[in-house]
């Protein structure tokens, strides 16, 4: 299963009766940032204990604790604006999580998100041309238990590739891919990590060259008081490689991801210490086809988690956000190639409230997207910011929802230079999830 994770700050069990969510008005006043001049510290969020990790410890909701939590306050993003009107994909009162979103080479939009049913949480997957009219769910994982994730791919000649996680009866889960072939066929699902009695989450896939596939993710023993570890695996005509460990497991790693480049090369990315707090980012590079040496990209940078990557003309683009005294308030950009890392940019500078779970994306003209969630307490919204050569634009808000609190955005670009976002927004134990166009 995809980890509901303590370094995103979940805690306590979820209230399924949790009042019905307020619409936002106002904007929060002042201009104090956690960790800025004058600010006061805050405290870790409640219940983290630094001994133990793993699956007892989730919030089975994915609510994370922060935002009930006061948030910074200053200036709010622009309204609303270069969106139509969201589209719903998964409703309440239990709804989606978790949202992905590819683009194929026909400008087709496919779109995955794990759906909380009386059966379990269940893997649906989507497609559309439009992005108004989308077909109907269809069952992607299990159809019962516990089914997290997900992660989706596109690759050139249509096929979709499908990543999640299903946990047993006795909380060992496993890796799982399951491919849709161009003519909309599901084969059956085949595993990807060991059957060896351990957890595993944060399970991301890219395409390589033609069939390949690379798989990244976080694995422990149930004991929790070990930790977690990234690992990579490769499927090649021969099927999967035995996964290879890429941190040494004296700090939780959490967060893991992959990417595809252009040249289908791919990196990936994770970040190691303790959950709830400020960690250290780390990416790899491939190199031959194969898992190169971890590099430590918060040494010449700024710490942080949840590594996304884009990638034009031979430039690496990652995005991630920053916990200063526990609380996401810091969403960066930098951009290089491994072991030659640009600048770190702040998009989010200048905007109060809580700032987290970004993901970027670039069309063919070169136009940067880049969203993520934004929480000023009395108002939330998933914003945008575009970069079209000249910096940064001021975040604007995606869609003006008026409820719940956003999260776990997915961007990509189409053919047409436009850019799709699909979102989870909701409260403890209610989600929607959501799909925009914004213009490029």
């Amino acid at each position: 299963m995809l980890l509901v994770l303590l370094a995103c700050g979940l805690s306590s069990e979820p209230t399924a009766s949790s009042p019905p969510p307020t619409p936002a008005g106002g904007q929060p006043p002042g201009s104090a940032t956690p960790g800025g001049p004058g600010a006061p510290p805050h405290p870790p969020p409640p219940g983290l204990d630094p001994s133990v990790s793993g699956i007892k410890l989730q919030d089975p909701s994915g609510f994370p604790p922060f935002h009930d939590l006061p948030a910074p306050q200053g200036p709010s993003p622009d309204a609303a604006g270069g969106a139509a009107s969201p589209t719903t994909l998964g409703a309440r009162p239990e709804g989606g999580y978790r949202p992905q979103v590819a683009v194929g080479a026909d400008g087709r939009l496919h779109a995955v998100y794990y759906d909380r049913v009386s059966e379990g949480e269940i893997v649906r997957y989507r497609s559309s041309t439009d992005g108004l009219s989308w077909s109907s769910p269809e069952t992607v994982s299990f159809p019962e238990g516990r089914n997290w994730g997900p992660d989706l791919v596109v690759r050139e000649d249509g096929s979709v590739v499908v990543a999640f996680d299903h946990m047993n009866e006795d909380l060992s889960s496993r890796g799982w891919v399951r491919i849709r072939d161009a003519a909309g066929r599901w084969q059956e699902p085949e595993p990807v990590t060991p059957d060896n009695g351990w957890e595993i989450g944060s399970g991301h896939v890219a395409n390589t060259v033609g069939d390949g596939l690379v798989y990244v993710y976080i694995s422990k023993p149930l004991d929790p008081s070990q930790r977690f570890r990234a690992y990579g695996s490769l499927r090649g005509p021969g099927g999967w490689s035995t996964p290879e460990p890429l941190t040494d497991g004296q700090q939780d790693t959490w967060h893991s991801n992959v990417e595809r480049r252009p040249d289908a090369s791919f990196i990936a990315g994770y970040d190691i210490g303790q959950g709830g707090m400020e960690t250290t980012l780390y990416l790899v590079n491939s190199e031959g086809g194969r898992f190169g040496r971890p590099e430590n990209v918060s040494a010449s940078g700024r710490p942080g988690e949840r590594p996304n990557f884009a990638f034009l003309g031979g430039l690496d683009v990652v995005t991630w956000f920053h916990k200063v005294g526990g609380l996401p308030t810091r969403v960066y950009v930098r951009r290089g190639r491994p072991g030659a890392w640009g600048a770190v940019e702040e998009p989010s500078s200048g905007i109060g409230g809580f700032h987290f779970d970004p993901d970027i994306a670039v069309n063919a003209a070169g136009v940067w997207c880049l969203v993520w969630g934004w929480d000023a307490g009395n108002d939330a919204e998933l914003v945008y910011s575009l970069d079209r050569g000249q910096g940064w634009s001021r975040p604007r808000k995606v869609a003006e929802i008026d409820w719940g609190k956003p999260g776990l955005p997915s961007v990509e670009s189409a053919p047409d230079g436009s850019f799709h976002v699909v979102w989870n927004q909701g409260v403890r134990g209610q989600n929607e999830v959501y799909h925009v166009k914004l213009g490029g």
